[in-house]
């Protein structure tokens, strides 16, 4: 049998601004709405840096139950 992937839940509707969310790898805080259907984030990067981003909100996915899943 292959390896059990676990399930990502992505947002239904915009996330409220202040919500923790994952993109890819990195966990992130939305600033708020953007252009068409993208909200701006903060994520810290590998190496330590701060970057703010426009990202579309479908992919974003809900943060579980605990920040280190």
């Amino acid at each position: 049998m292959g390896l059990m992937r676990k399930r990502t839940y992505y947002m239904k509707r915009q996330p409220a601004r202040g919500t923790l969310v994952r993109n890819d790898d990195r966990v992130a805080e939305v600033l708020g709405g953007a252009r068409g259907n993208r909200v701006m984030i903060r994520s810290v990067h590998g190496d330590g840096t701060t970057r703010i981003t426009a990202v579309k909100w479908q992919n974003l996915a809900a943060l579980g139950a605990s920040l280190f899943e």
